[in-house]
């Protein structure tokens, strides 16, 4: 059994990162309080809701030359790896 990440696309990173940014201002815009915050989103591989979402610039590696962020989803513990897209897909 292997402990890579599973991939996750563009276009479903992307989607990520604007439901996770979406709860922010919300969180900002309405003057949230921890209990009342929205739900972060569900993760892709099981839809458990997570008590949190880590994001990190995937550190270089020798013979990889393209940038990645790894998404961990806690508690369910899945990981994930999303390759940036270089074309601006949105």
């Amino acid at each position: 059994m292997t402990n890579d990440p599973t991939p996750l696309s563009s276009a479903q990173f992307n989607q990520l990162s604007r439901a996770i940014q979406k709860r922010e201002d919300a969180i900002i815009r309405e003057v949230l309080q921890q209990p009342d915050y929205p739900p972060l989103p569900s993760c892709p591989e099981c839809g458990a809701a997570p008590a949190q979402i880590d994001t990190m610039l995937e550190p270089p590696r020798f013979g990889v030359a393209e940038p990645a962020m790894l998404v961990n989803f806690q508690p369910c513990g899945h990981r994930f790896r999303a390759v940036q897209d270089l074309d601006g897909e949105q």
